[in-house]
């Protein structure tokens, strides 16, 4: 017996998304969880990488006086 597939219950579940041209809509959604200390710890460094790239890009644009992010720094 087939039983109609219930509605899906995710965040996402009634917005439309554009993927290749096309109208989409999310169906199912995939959590990924690793106790891999390894890809850990390469998170937490790419995590902190990507802080000190935003702390450079202000203080350039301080000493170069342009816009950072939508914000004018004189």
């Amino acid at each position: 017996i087939l039983a109609p597939m219930p509605a899906p219950t995710h965040d996402e579940a009634d917005r439309l998304f554009v993927y290749r041209g096309q109208d989409v809509r999310v169906r199912e959604k995939v959590r990924v969880e690793s106790q891999d200390p390894s890809l850990m710890a390469v998170g937490a460094k790419l995590s902190a990488v990507g802080h000190a790239v935003e702390g450079w890009r202000v203080k350039l644009g301080i000493v170069m006086g342009e816009e950072v992010d939508g914000v004018w720094v004189e």
